[in-house]
């Protein structure tokens, strides 16, 4: 009996438990569907934007630096020899440079010529340009008209030639008459058909005729023609011959009988078809001059800007490649030192695997970091570089540069690495190999720029840079150019936006 009432008590006391968690749970639910959207928001801001590329390294004694172009080519100046002094900065030799000077003419020449094509589009079309635009539009429609005029033309003259083949009137069959009908003159209509000629009464005689034109009871001749109609035949009747009432004849214009009906009649069609292609010519001639007045009229589109501006910035790429071609074909020393091995002589064709020159540096330390291949392009020789060292702190901060990049790559955890070496500018005895080295290198600066959370750039299938901006509580999208990717998580704004302006960088549903 108690364990029977236990029982009941909690079966009792676990539905009461899942009615509560399902009321509480209910409760939640409602407020979570009716909560706002929370959003995560930053200012477009106007700064200065450095790109830097940090590694950490181990500082080692300075040893022989190899010293080789970025690219390969002929020889055509070695300026040191083996125990030679140099200092740093001192140009040691130089590659056939003819191609990328005439590369950099060319490169420089296409961005003048891009960053034209832009003003231009954003200028919109001058007074002058619009004039010639529109005259061209009069001048096709001048050509419309005389093409029109001259093949219509052309065509009546074509079958006045075919309708005007000197006639001749066929007896019709079940004629008694043996008197014969001499058609003269020439047709001057401007209808293919035939007529019908039929003699009344055979003592004037008279006759009437039908087809092409109408009339009955003229008088006709067997001596003289008389005017059949008015459109340039005369007939006549032979003055020898019977002649018998009810007898008839036919003209048929243009006359298939004559030798050259057929000649004729291809020039007639031949003259329709040139009609129609040189009116049609001409009126497509005249909808393309109406559409390029429209479209110079017409204010620059956003795409098309987009699109020049992308031009200019392909082209100033292409300078930079050209420019930086022209620059590795140059040896400068980076440290002073002495010069231990000449590996090549002018004239000879230069290789990646063989250094050009040996240096053996003027005993500073050197510091060796492995760069991700994701990096390494941004990394050239020469480039500064700030360098601390854990043995000190952060406080204190030492000058280098970049002296070689080992072209050869090295595989690290499935990742790609490049070793960059890396000397101290200045010797300093506090400095000791193996220490522990950080090396910042800026490999980009632009100042006054507008920039972003780069978080809060989107793309969407087209790769179209995009963000979501915040106007008071309503979200907008509004499409993006982007530029350099700088340190802190910040990208350069190009286009699209104002200083000011707030960006969604997060957004958290309510429900």
């Amino acid at each position: 009996m108690w364990q029977h009432l236990s029982f009941l008590k909690r079966k009792l006391f676990w539905i009461i438990l899942v009615i509560i968690g399902l009321a509480v749970g209910g409760i939640f639910y409602q407020r979570n569907k009716n909560a706002q959207p929370q959003y995560s928001t930053e200012s477009v801001t106007r700064q200065t934007l450095v790109q830097t590329v940090s590694a950490t390294g181990t500082v080692k004694a300075a040893e022989e630096v190899s010293l080789n172009f970025e690219t390969t080519g002929r020889l055509i100046e070695v300026r040191v020899s083996v125990g030679d002094k140099v200092s740093v900065g001192q140009r040691l030799a130089s590659l056939d440079t003819r191609d990328s000077a005439s590369a950099i003419l060319t490169a420089e020449a296409n961005l003048k010529s891009a960053q034209a094509a832009l003003d231009k589009l954003q200028a919109g079309a001058k007074i002058e340009d619009v004039a010639i635009y529109e005259a061209a539009v009069t001048t096709a429609e001048t050509t419309l008209a005389n093409t029109k005029s001259s093949q219509t033309q052309a065509v009546a003259n074509a079958l006045a030639t075919w309708l005007g083949l000197p006639a001749t009137a066929i007896a019709n069959a079940g004629n008694l008459s043996t008197a014969t009908i001499t058609v003269t003159g020439t047709y001057q209509g401007t209808e293919q058909g035939s007529y019908t000629i039929r003699v009344d009464d055979t003592a004037s005689p008279t006759f009437s005729y039908f087809g092409l034109e109408t009339a009955v009871n003229k008088t006709g001749s067997r001596v003289t023609s008389v005017a059949l109609g008015s459109r340039g035949l005369n007939i006549q009747f032979s003055s020898t011959g019977s002649l018998f009432a009810g007898d008839s004849w036919t003209i048929v214009i243009p006359n298939p009988n004559s030798s050259s009906y057929s000649t004729y009649a291809a020039a007639y069609e031949s003259a329709l078809k040139t009609q129609t292609q040189q009116v049609e010519a001409a009126e497509r001639a005249l909808a393309e001059a109406k559409l390029k007045l429209d479209q110079i009229k017409s204010p620059a589109r956003s795409y098309d800007i987009l699109a020049a501006e992308a031009a200019v910035e392909s082209a100033q790429a292409a300078l930079i490649r050209a420019q930086t071609d022209l620059s590795d074909k140059t040896i400068i020393a980076p440290v002073a030192g002495t010069i231990t091995k000449v590996n090549n002589q002018v004239g000879e064709t230069t290789s990646i695997a063989q250094p050009v020159l040996v240096l053996l540096a003027a005993g500073n330390n050197e510091i060796k970091v492995q760069v991700p291949e994701s990096d390494i392009a941004k990394l050239k020789t020469g480039q500064l570089a700030d360098i601390t060292l854990d043995a000190f702190g952060s406080a204190d901060h030492f000058s280098g540069h970049i002296s070689f990049i080992d072209p050869a790559s090295t595989v690290i955890q499935d990742v790609v690495y490049y070793e960059v070496t890396v000397l101290f500018d200045a010797n300093d005895e506090r400095i000791k190999p193996g220490m522990t080295a950080n090396v910042d290198v800026t490999t980009a600066e632009l100042k006054d720029v507008l920039v972003i959370p780069l978080r809060a750039v989107k793309y969407n299938e087209k790769r179209e840079a995009y963000v979501e901006l915040l106007q008071g509580v309503e979200v907008v999208t509004k499409s993006v150019q982007v530029g350099l990717r700088g340190d802190d998580g910040l990208v350069e704004l190009v286009s699209g936006l104002e200083d000011g302006d707030i960006v969604i960088t997060f957004k958290q549903n309510g429900k």
